[in-house]
């Protein structure tokens, strides 16, 4: 699958939208919220915290990475969900399961509407030991939401499907759907507007063991829900919709008649769906917690659904830890070990990632194949991973770390943490090429996709861009606004070759710690 860039995603939910969430997260401003939760001795974690910092949060990482744990230690929190739902004891094999411990930081003003409440729940004497009882409205959605309708155990699927006309049911269309199609609409990417929900009642016999009174009858109605579909001439039931389809109409469905303050867990979020209807999906979760103050944890193997979501929604599981930022799926793979290369290198972001890379081409372009270039999101992010790659016996490659020039961090040569050129990145590379912009403009032109003949009004946008420009991350998307709308990923690649080869002793203070690494 591929990776998910700024340049080919750009999130419908703005930016003022994000740092509003934060906010509220950062000062308590929830009637029920789950702060955060440290997990002691329980699986993979031997002492690990998480901290729900937006109210919308990914957890990432490989199979049996301990994901589907912070789900559970989520949901037992409350009195919604007994924790043997999640955590059971077997006879055989649970003996270490003494001494599981979770302890949860919680508001919860309807307790009390100034404090942070602490709670912890263990296991103890073969139970479960909750030292509070906090209530809040929960909605699991398993794995199993994206089996098709007529696999799933429908309540009504046999009977439904009873041609012999011996059960008795009615019908009503459920009116007042249209908020939830429209919502389900947006996520699909699809009209709706041929779908209907249906109350169907079906009449059965009552329980054999149900003890009946005289006059009593022997039988119940039982109530469920069904989506119908039409095709514009004949309509077919839930049973014969796309399993992706159904489960985010049922899933939008119950979302919506959730109360304010609930809290929604999901398992595998991109199950049986479009990477754009992920994106959507993350969309419009961050959407309904804006509108109703809900709070959603969910797991993903997907780059897709961290796409819309800032660094501090997202957290990695691995080897027993959890750390916080937008690591992509691929990063994890080299966190992990995952990936068939001799080199990790860790950088901060895509702009320094493009810059190691243009390097490599230029140089090293035999041995791209050995070596990985990722980007953490944050120097503090690329130290630790990096150094936690180090750290780590297992690891059968070996890694190195490069920092921003303007970056806080320190630099260390024996620990493989370098700094790159100038201060900050962009005006770097793009101060230098100015500089010499009469002798390079022809390169830089062709780079940039624009021909020889425009080479006056190239130079024209970019000594435009140097006076006017207060954001110096916006540099290249000015640029390439300027000389025709040409994407802002083209003209920074243009840039960074013009730099490369005007700047070889600077190329050579990037490539030396890679030769050395890969004892070139």
């Amino acid at each position: 699958m591929p990776i998910m860039t700024n340049d080919s995603f750009k999130s419908e939910i703005r930016e003022s939208i994000i740092r509003e969430l934060l906010e509220k997260v950062r000062k308590g401003r929830y009637q029920k919220y789950l702060v955060s939760i440290r997990l002691e001795n329980i699986r993979l974690f031997k002492d690990a915290q998480i901290e729900f910092d937006f109210p919308v949060t990914a957890l990432i990482g490989t199979n049996g990475s301990g994901k589907s744990t912070i789900l559970g230690a989520a949901a037992s929190a409350y009195t919604s969900f007994r924790p043997k739902t999640f955590f059971q004891k077997s006879l055989v094999g649970d003996n270490s399961m003494n001494g599981w411990t979770i302890k949860y930081k919680i508001i919860d003003k309807d307790q009390d509407s100034k404090e942070i409440l602490e709670s912890s729940l263990f296991f103890e004497y073969q139970k479960w030991v909750n030292s509070s009882r906090l209530a809040r409205d929960i909605k699991f959605f398993s794995i199993n939401r994206t089996v098709p309708a007529t696999e799933n155990p429908f309540f009504m699927r046999r009977r439904l499907q009873d041609f012999r006309q011996n059960v008795s049911f009615s019908s009503r269309e459920v009116e007042g759907f249209d908020s939830i199609r429209k919502e389900a609409e947006r996520i699909l990417g699809k009209s709706l507007t041929h779908i209907k929900l249906y109350e169907v009642t079906v009449t059965i016999p009552k329980k054999r063991k149900t003890v009946l009174f005289r006059g009593e009858s022997k039988f119940q109605d039982v109530t469920q829900f069904l989506y119908v579909g039409s095709d514009g001439d004949n309509e077919y039931s839930e049973f014969n919709f796309g399993s992706g389809e159904s489960s985010v109409i049922r899933a939008v469905s119950d979302i919506e008649v959730l109360p304010n303050h609930s809290l929604v867990l999901i398992d595998e979020l991109e199950n049986g769906l479009h990477p754009v209807a992920v994106n959507r999906l993350v969309e419009y979760l961050i959407d309904v917690s804006r509108r109703k103050n809900i709070q959603f944890i969910f797991t993903t193997h997907s780059d897709y659904a961290l796409a819309p979501l800032p660094p501090e929604a997202i957290w990695a599981s691995f080897d027993g830890q959890l750390q916080q930022g937008k690591l992509t799926i691929e990063v994890l793979k080299a966190v992990t070990g995952r990936i068939d290369k001799h080199l990790a290198i860790y950088v901060e972001d895509e702009f320094a990632k493009s810059w190691v890379e243009v390097v490599l081409r230029e140089h090293l372009v035999k041995h791209l194949d050995e070596i990985g270039i990722y980007a953490v999101s944050g120097d503090g992010n690329a130290v630790k991973t990096h150094l936690g790659h180090v750290a780590n016996p297992a690891m059968q490659f070996q890694s190195i770390c490069f920092i921003d020039g303007d970056s806080k961090e320190k630099d260390d040569a024996n620990k493989r943490i370098f700094r790159m050129p100038g201060t900050m990145p962009e005006l770097t590379v793009f101060d230098s090429v100015l500089k010499n912009l009469e002798s390079n403009i022809a390169l830089l032109t062709i780079a940039s996709q624009r021909s020889l003949d425009k080479q006056g009004s190239v130079a024209a946008a970019i000594r435009d861009v140097s006076h006017t420009n207060r954001d110096a991350h916006l540099l290249f998307h000015q640029v390439g606004l300027k000389i025709g709308f040409v994407p802002e990923a083209i003209i920074r690649g243009a840039f960074l070759t013009v730099w490369v080869q005007e700047n070889p002793d600077l190329v050579k203070t990037i490539l030396a710690p890679i030769k050395q690494v890969l004892d070139l």
